[in-house]
């Protein structure tokens, strides 16, 4: 039966090791906040101040009368792609005007986009999606299942086991759901109808068709989730091209079909971006606010640890704290209707946001991990 991580008065400090995977800690008591839950939502929990912003986008993105029964090839935009596409890759003109010719938007894409569980769910609700029992059962099983690799990996990467299952787990549930949607519409969808992202998207659709041209795929055959991300570790096509291994040494990368190849990416994905096994991960500590203004100040809103833990401490944060020795960040996260944890995250916990940028994310992966260590 799993353990709640988040209860009220008490947390748990999480911490990597390379020998021991992660520790569970009963840490110091982490105080409520008492401000209304619906006043400081934005204020603790960085990516929910983007609520409002996807409301609008999702209300007034249709404004300019889209048109979504018109193909792809008959799009300026489009076709100032597929020339640049031309120029600078060498790639087949004809090849993608009869690719785009067969594709229109798809407003079901934009709709998942504008309504992601990361932004729009409390964290109380959004971690019951990933911290259950048949998750947590099933990620054990791939653990023992997979435990040649997993060592392999930690060996050559530095990232525990526990941690590579977790995300592979919240992700694609270990392989069982990579997406069934057409990532060619969905990448395109977003690129040149989805104005609040098209520069990122439009350089994702990029990397997707040379990775096609790459490994000899067909335009359109691919299947992934809505935005594009593929494979067990639903890297999306840049990071697929730069960062996905062939771990099992079978002569190509394969994120669907060889968990080894799903393994050494993960990996290799986080050390690229920063993991440290031996660093802490994230300790549950109080914080007393005085002023919305000082809350404003205090909690991380970005996607880098902000401060020392000396720094926090002399501002009365984490004093009771010696665990942590890189830079450090205030995170403060939902855990019931008008109740607040903190706690001080340190580069570990941003590196895991780097997968998906979203501080209910990151720890969710890590309660996930914890359940799961064998």
């Amino acid at each position: 039966m799993m353990r709640p991580l988040l209860v009220i008065g008490m947390a748990y400090l999480l911490t990597a090791c390379s020998q021991d995977g992660l520790q569970a800690q009963v840490a110091a008591p982490v105080t409520e906040n008492t401000l209304v839950a619906e006043q400081t939502l934005a204020l603790l929990d960085g990516e929910a101040q983007d609520t409002v912003k996807h409301k609008n986008i999702s209300d007034n993105l249709h404004k300019n009368s889209q048109d979504f029964k018109t193909s792809y090839a008959a799009k300026p935009d489009v076709q100032a792609f597929i020339e640049k596409m031309v120029s600078t890759h060498k790639y087949d003109g004809a090849l993608l005007q009869a690719a785009f010719a067969k594709i229109q938007a798809r407003k079901k894409t934009i709709s998942k986009s504008n309504n992601q569980p990361e932004v729009l769910t409390p964290y109380y609700k959004y971690r019951t999606r990933f911290v259950e029992s048949s998750r947590i059962r099933e990620g054990k099983r791939f653990i023992k299942t997979n435990q040649k690799w997993l060592k392999k990996a930690q060996a050559e990467y530095g990232v525990n086991p526990e941690i590579i299952a977790a995300l592979i787990g919240v992700e694609t549930f270990y392989g069982r759901i990579t997406g069934k949607r057409d990532v060619f519409t969905s990448l395109s969808t977003l690129a040149f109808d989805y104005p609040r992202r098209a520069e990122y998207f439009q350089s994702e659709l990029e990397a997707y068709l040379l990775l096609v041209r790459e490994n000899q795929w067909q335009i359109g055959d691919t299947k992934g989730s809505y935005s594009g991300a593929l494979g067990m570790t639903q890297f999306m096509p840049s990071n697929y091209r730069k960062l996905a291994v062939d771990f099992d040494k079978d002569g190509k990368v394969d994120l669907w079909g060889s968990v080894p190849d799903a393994i050494g990416s993960v990996a290799n994905y986080l050390r690229h971006h920063g993991w440290q096994d031996s660093r802490g991960v994230i300790v549950a500590t109080s914080a007393n606010a005085a002023s919305k203004k000082q809350w404003e100040e205090w909690i991380n809103k970005g996607r880098k640890p902000e401060k020392s833990l000396l720094e926090w401490q002399a501002i009365g944060i984490g004093k009771e704290i010696n665990k942590l020795k890189a830079q450090t960040g205030l995170i403060g996260l939902q855990v019931g209707d008008e109740k607040y944890n903190y706690w001080l995250a340190d580069e570990n916990f941003f590196v895991i946001m780097r997968y998906n940028p979203s501080r209910r994310y990151s720890m969710a992966v890590l309660e996930l991990a914890k359940e799961i260590r064998l």
